[in-house]
C-alpha cells in the first residue's frame, strides 16, 4: 500500500486555474459596483439639479408676490408685467451686479425693483443650473396661465414660471430638463 500512495500523491490547496477564476469573478463585481456608482452620481446631479429649479421658481415666485405693484395689473398678472417673459424671447438685459443683487433695497416696489429682481434671479439661474443661452431664451419663461403648461395671452390671476436646464442622463428629452411651477399671485 505505500508504493501507491507514492504513485499518485493527493493535492491539497487550490490550482491556478480556480485561483484565476476566483480573480475574474472578483474583478467583475469591483466593475459593476464602480458602475453603480458613477450611475448614482449621475441620478444625484440630476436630483440636485431638479431641487434648485423648484426652490428658483419658488424665488421667484415669492419676489413676485412681495411686489405686487411691478407684477400686477387690476390683480392681474400680464404680459405687461415687469416680471413678463415670453418662451422664445430674451431676458432683459440690465447691468445688475452681484454685488448690487445681494445688498439691494427692495422696499420701494414697482417696475424697477422687478427689474432688477429678473436680473439676479437670471444670475442666480445661471450660477445654479446647467443652462444654457440658447435655453435661457428658448425654454424660460414667466407668464400668465389660464391652463396647465401653457401661457395664456390675457391676464390671469395664474402665474406659470418655466425653468429649463441641460442634463446628459438621458432621463429627459432631448437633454433638456423642464420644471414648471404654476401658482396664483
Amino acid at each position: 500500500m505505500t508504493g501507491l500512495s507514492t504513485r499518485f500523491p493527493r493535492f491539497h490547496g487550490f490550482s491556478m486555474i480556480e485561483v484565476l477564476v476566483g480573480l475574474v469573478l472578483t474583478c467583475i463585481g469591483v466593475l459593476g459596483m464602480v458602475a453603480l456608482q458613477a450611475r448614482s452620481i449621475h441620478y444625484t446631479q440630476s436630483a440636485v439639479n431638479h431641487n434648485q429649479a423648484i426652490l428658483l421658481a419658488d424665488n421667484l415666485l415669492e419676489m413676485m408676490r412681495s411686489n405686487p405693484s411691478g407684477a400686477l395689473t387690476d390683480d392681474l398678472f400680464t404680459t405687461s408685467s415687469t416680471y413678463y417673459k415670453a418662451p422664445g424671447s430674451a431676458f432683459a438685459s440690465t447691468s445688475t451686479s452681484l454685488d448690487e443683487c445681494l445688498s439691494r433695497d427692495r422696499s420701494n416696489g414697482g417696475s424697477t425693483v422687478a427689474t432688477a429682481d429678473l436680473d439676479c434671479w437670471r444670475q442666480e439661474v445661471q450660477s445654479l443650473l446647467p443652462v444654457t443661452d440658447d435655453a435661457l431664451e428658448a425654454s424660460f419663461a414667466i407668464c400668465p396661465s389660464a391652463s396647465p403648461d401653457s401661457c395664456s395671452a390675457s391676464g390671469s390671476s395664474v402665474v406659470m414660471i418655466q425653468i429649463a436646464w441641460t442634463d446628459n442622463s438621458g432621463e429627459c428629452d432631448d437633454n433638456l430638463c423642464i420644471y414648471r411651477l404654476r401658482s396664483e399671485l
